[in-house]
């Protein structure tokens, strides 16, 4: 009777070791796989920000070579970095002239932004405010003011 009552305590020893090591194993691997998701959802997370950066970028380039040249309309496309890359197509509207030397003009502008495998696209509502300035010696200088209208981020 001693020795069954051996027996019985190292089954019970090892069959609790196995049940408790499995328990363990489980968890351990949940956790495993939250952090992979969690690394994931980073990672993604860091693409999707680049891309407005991304845009962001020929946003900028854009409006400066509006705000420097009387009609400036080409499409901009960059390659910034390998899979990083922005772009921007503008749309005139026709010119109004105000008064004598001053033209308004609506304008569009959409700019995409891509990094990794995520691409953001934002739509501006632009008003050009045009001043021609004309000078003695019968040159002629303009100067355009931009002001946004409005924003929207456009779906993919």
């Amino acid at each position: 009777m001693l020795l069954k009552n051996k027996n019985n305590k190292g089954f019970i020893a090892i069959l609790s070791l196995l049940i408790i090591s499995t328990i363990s194993m489980i968890i351990a691997m949940t956790i495993l796989k939250d952090g992979v998701d969690n690394a994931s959802l980073s990672l993604s997370s860091i693409y999707y920000e680049n891309a407005k950066l991304n845009s962001t970028i020929c946003l900028e380039d854009t409006l400066v070579r509006m705000k420097l040249e009387e009609q400036f309309s080409q499409n901009l496309n960059y390659a910034l970095e390998q899979g990083q890359s922005c772009s921007s197509i503008i749309q005139w509207y026709t010119p109004q002239l105000i008064t004598d030397g001053r033209w308004e003009t609506l304008v569009d502008l959409e700019v995409s932004g891509t990094s990794g495998n995520f691409s953001r696209t934002f739509n501006y509502a632009l008003k050009i405010k045009r001043v021609d300035v004309n000078h003695l010696d019968g040159s002629v200088e303009y100067v355009n003011n931009l002001e946004i209208i409005s924003i929207e981020e456009l779906s993919n």
